[in-house]
């Protein structure tokens, strides 16, 4: 049997080993995972305590559209309810508690702005227009700037965009367009974020753990310390010292599913 060796376990490698056991037909233990760090899931972080603070490196917003992720997280069944599963938590979480921005924007004075109207000139609709329609490759090297007159900068639709994608004006105007490709259709309720989909908790308690358990429960995978001069795929199959816990640890914090973790021959 094929075996997988995927580097990280961000949710690209997390989601790599799901598809391979889900329609790859792998079993559990011909995938291995390569970590460096203690904790899995890549950027999908989170942890700490009412006494020393959480950190979180930030947090991502779904929406319908979201096919692959959804359809990935459909057979995950959620760690507070084996019989729901992650995608179905997220979309009755929006029914219960959908996103409803009323002070999207707030001016210099701390008055909130009417973002019911984008702010757009008739020159800042051609504009903007003419980069969808411009093919990507004409964009090559160019900056946002290079795309839109100075007024476009100073819009509610700019400010609103460029705050939730985290775009500067100088920044490729190629993106800017995938984006604009890709998120258009939010373009009427982009005021309130009411489209907008969150996960029940942070992304790591929501996702990554779920992801996990679901992984451990098919044997897999086999996570290495990516540093140890040991771990050399090459040199035959290792498996690690100890099995870890998605559980919570005993002194009240979240422990990491994996320690860290070397080859025993």
């Amino acid at each position: 049997m094929a075996k997988a060796y995927l580097v990280g376990s961000g949710i690209a490698a997390l989601a790599a080993a799901t598809f391979l056991i889900r329609d790859g037909g792998f079993d559990g233990s011909d995938i291995h995972l390569f970590e460096e760090q203690r904790n899995i899931g890549g950027s999908l972080d989170a942890g700490g305590t009412a006494v020393t603070g959480y950190t979180m490196r930030g947090g991502r917003m779904f929406e319908a559209e979201f096919r692959c992720t959804y359809d990935l997280l459909s057979g995950i069944p959620t760690l507070d309810d084996p019989s729901l599963s992650v995608t179905q938590e997220i979309l009755a979480g929006h029914e219960d508690f959908a996103w409803d921005d009323i002070a999207r924007l707030v001016d210099g004075d701390r008055r909130i702005v009417d973002t019911r109207s984008t702010g757009f000139s008739e020159r800042d609709r051609l504009e903007l227009v003419r980069c969808l329609a411009t093919p990507e490759g004409h964009l090559d090297g160019k900056r946002i700037t290079d795309c839109f007159g100075e007024h476009f900068f100073t819009t509610n639709f700019w400010f609103m965009w460029c705050t939730t994608f985290a775009f500067q004006s100088w920044h490729s105007a190629i993106e800017f367009r995938r984006y604009l490709k890709r998120f258009i259709h939010l373009f009427p309720e982009f005021s309130s974020l009411s489209g907008i989909h969150r996960t029940r908790y942070n992304q790591y308690d929501s996702i990554v753990r779920p992801l996990t358990a679901w992984l451990l429960d098919r044997g897999s995978p086999s996570i290495p310390d990516a540093t140890s001069p040991t771990s050399d795929s090459h040199r035959g199959a290792g498996t690690p010292r100890s099995r870890p816990s998605t559980s919570p640890g005993t002194d009240g914090t979240r422990g990491s599913p994996w320690p860290p973790m070397t080859w025993s021959w």
